[in-house]
């Protein structure tokens, strides 16, 4: 792996030996849609506990001012996926899309997105959307990674280590898996998982309150989702609980009331492109989904989509803080896509 990576590395540092301008402007490319994936643009420091999910402001609008300057043509996505089953793409074709629906999406997505004129589609997860509270993992794990040189001694909960030792991330996530178990073991709601990520907060020295206040980690209100429609950004169908059950009765109500919830806030129904939940998926799911009437569905599986390829298993970039600037330029010229990567893996956000 080592090797391979070293390889990456020079021909991305050499364009691919000069190869990469010729790819952009080949046929190759033109019959191929790249679809970026992002979730979170941080208000605060939520790229330091999840680099996977959020990247820093200025990064973000560094990634769209390349985008703008690179020759490629941004579609609306069900524009872009019409056209790329017709074969009759744009050269170098980009879509946009953000899981999720995060409350930052107004504050610092849009405003860069509407200054170059980039449509953009959001996979809406419509539970936290109407509870307005912090998503209970992110939350836990934003509060232990910020008191990350702490050992702080527990006296409130028995099912935890008389000592939290919060110094190694193994410690962390052994702690915020403890936690999460026995929220499902007592089958808590979502108002009494944010009680108990408050109370855990208060063990550790945590200001919760305030934390609750900057809506981190929390997803944009009714109002808010109205609002972005109202400005033409396209919502689509990421489950009302943010799971994909393994019934096929319950995971098309999750679709159904997802798309039904999503249908109030925009006043709009035209709600057929879907994207799994943390990137899960099974051969189960396309037969419902299409019972549901989705027409696609992405996955953070990195890649080119094509006209032959299975519109149910769309790859995506997903575009991280981990992700250099070369290796950006690189899939919207098509390069990346031919030269060796790591396996996508799925992300672990947590379902309601």
């Amino acid at each position: 792996m080592n090797g391979l990576r070293q390889i990456k590395r020079a021909l991305l540092a050499t364009n691919g030996l000069g190869l990469a301008p010729v790819i952009a402007r080949s046929r190759w490319r033109r019959q191929r849609l790249l679809i970026l994936c992002y979730h979170g643009v941080s208000m605060g420091e939520e790229h330091g506990s999840h680099p996977e999910m959020f990247l820093p402001p200025e990064m973000f609008a560094r990634r769209m001012e390349i985008l703008a300057q690179s020759g490629c043509r941004v579609l609306d996505l069900g524009e872009a996926l019409r056209l790329l089953q017709k074969g009759q793409l744009p050269a170098r074709s980009v879509a946009i899309t953000f899981d999720d629906g995060w409350a930052d999406f107004p504050l610092h997505a849009f405003p860069v997105l509407q200054e170059h004129g980039f449509p953009a589609t959001v996979y809406l997860t419509t539970y936290y959307s109407l509870f307005s509270r912090p998503l209970f993992r992110f939350a836990l794990s934003h509060m232990m990674w910020k008191l990350q040189a702490k050992v702080i001694e527990n006296r409130t909960f028995p099912w935890l280590p008389e000592q939290l030792d919060l110094r190694t991330e193994p410690n962390r996530t052994s702690f915020l898996w403890k936690i999460d178990d026995y929220a499902k073991r007592q089958d808590l709601s979502g108002q009494q998982k944010d009680d108990l990520a408050a109370a855990f907060a208060e063990t550790i020295g945590f200001d919760y309150p305030a934390f609750r206040s900057q809506r981190l980690f929390q997803l944009m209100n009714p109002e808010e989702v109205a609002a972005m429609a109202r400005a033409g950004v396209d919502f689509q169908l990421h489950t009302h609980r943010h799971r994909t059950p393994l019934d096929r009765d319950r995971f098309i109500g999750e679709v159904k009331q997802n798309r039904d919830l999503i249908a109030q806030m925009t006043s709009s129904g035209n709600h057929v492109h879907f994207c799994y939940p943390s990137g899960a998926t099974r051969d189960d799911f396309i037969p419902w989904l299409r019972e549901a009437g989705v027409q696609s569905a992405t996955t953070c599986v990195h890649g080119l989509a094509t006209r032959g390829g299975d519109p149910f298993r769309l790859p995506r970039l997903l575009d991280q803080y981990g992700l250099s600037e070369e290796e950006f330029e690189a899939w919207l010229t098509g390069l990346a896509a031919l030269l060796p990567r790591r396996k996508s893996v799925a992300l672990d956000v947590a379902p309601e």
